[in-house]
Order: C-alpha cells, then sequence, then structure tokens
C-alpha cells in the first residue's frame, strides 16, 4: 500500500478525539486500541465526515465496553516510586518508597508509604493494603444491603480480575470483588456490591434484574455508565 493513499487524522466525532485514518479499503473499521482505549477508525477513501459519525454513534455501545476490557486487561500504571502517586477511594496519594525485604503498605498523614524491594512487592503491598480498606468499607454495606435484598452471600472474596467489576456463583452464593474498587469512589463499591446481591435473585441481567435494580438503587445506571471505560 503507498504511503500516498493513506491519510491520517486526529478528529473529535461524537464528543471524542479518534485517530481517523483515510484508506483504499471498502468498509469503515473501528478499534479500541490497549492499553488506554484510545479509537481508531479506519475510513474508505472519499468517504464523509458525516458518515464516519453516524458510524461512531451507533457503535457507542460497543465502544464502552470494549473500552472496559482493554483498560482493565491492560490498565494504566504509575511506577510506585518515590514522589510518584497512587488512588485510594477516590483520590491521588503520594507515594513514599523504602526498601525491605517485609513488604508492607500503609496509609500515614495522606502519604501512601510501601515498603518492599521491589515494584512487584510494593504492589503486592499496596493491594493488600487495599482488601484491607475494602473489608473495611463492606461491612456496613453488607449489614445494611442483605437486608433490604433479603439475600446474603455466603463469603465475600477479593480478586484483581481484568474485566469485571465483580461475580456472583448463584450455585454457591460465592461473591467475588475486584481488589481495583478500593482506587474508585466509595460509590463504585456499593454500586457493585448490590449489583451482585440482585443476581442472587436473578441469574441474567434481565427485566426481573431490572426491576430488583430499579427498587434497590434507582440511579444504578448512572453509577453503570460512570464505571464504563475505567479504571
Amino acid at each position: 500500500m503507498s504511503a500516498r493513499t493513506v491519510s491520517t487524522a486526529v478528529l473529535r466525532l461524537d464528543g471524542r478525539l479518534m485517530e481517523v485514518s483515510y484508506k483504499p479499503i471498502k468498509n469503515l473499521r473501528l478499534r479500541v486500541l490497549p492499553p488506554d482505549g484510545r479509537l481508531a477508525v479506519s475510513v474508505p477513501l472519499g468517504v464523509p465526515l458525516e458518515r464516519i459519525e453516524d458510524f461512531v454513534i451507533a457503535n457507542r455501545a460497543w465502544i464502552a465496553r470494549s473500552q472496559t476490557t482493554v483498560r482493565m486487561a491492560a490498565p494504566a500504571q504509575e511506577p510506585l516510586t518515590d514522589g510518584g502517586r497512587a488512588r485510594l477511594w477516590g483520590r491521588w496519594h503520594e507515594v513514599s518508597v523504602a526498601g525491605g525485604s517485609k513488604a508492607s503498605a500503609r496509609l500515614d498523614g495522606g502519604v501512601l508509604r510501601l515498603v518492599g524491594e521491589d515494584d512487584a512487592a510494593r504492589r503486592r503491598a499496596l493491594d493488600g493494603l487495599y482488601r484491607r480498606e475494602l473489608a473495611l468499607a463492606l461491612k456496613p454495606l453488607l449489614d445494611r444491603w442483605c437486608a433490604r435484598v433479603g439475600r446474603s452471600p455466603s463469603s465475600v472474596r477479593w480478586r484483581r480480575m481484568t474485566s469485571r467489576w465483580g461475580t456472583c456463583n448463584t450455585r454457591t452464593a460465592v461473591v467475588t470483588l475486584n481488589v481495583a474498587l478500593a482506587e474508585l469512589e466509595p460509590w463504585a463499591l456499593e454500586y457493585v456490591l448490590v449489583h451482585e446481591l440482585v443476581h442472587l435473585h436473578e441469574r441474567g441481567h434481565g427485566a426481573g434484574f431490572t426491576r430488583w435494580m430499579d427498587a434497590l438503587l434507582p440511579e444504578w445506571r448512572v453509577r453503570r455508565r460512570a464505571l464504563r471505560g475505567r479504571p
């Protein structure tokens, strides 16, 4: 393919910046690029801008799902180095790093103090802090929402997941929540917990599931939209 037959520009379409490449092809093609979920559109030569924007709008739902999958599969991570930063409950905190064979993490006066011999050890320690924070935040939420939903999980587990914020095994009633929820605002943990508890009544996401969510958490759709494309 000759370079002269291809031109690329960054355009704003449907309120989004994306890379648009004009090529000698027959159909429009949309891609979500790792690791940050950037959008790229390949366009046949001569296609007007209005048609490209219509194509993007028609694929909004696919874009949202794909960006979530891409970003969670390869989340952008800042290095855990002295003077860096990490998130806890939706806020960025300065990171202070010290070497040591016994990894640990604690929040001290707004600073995340991490000890570990390398980045991997420090990340494990930070995940340990996240799990402790999540366990503390979860207890009052369980007390509140299990009573309202009328179902309780047999256990709650924490795990780093690449494509889901939570899961519910309807056979065993085990709820698994993503450790990354500790990086987000507290409302995210509440929404995901309620979502998974409702699955103890309704396995799928059909009309029954929607009725439960509407009754329990009327603004659940707003929270769901806000979670798309994160972390």
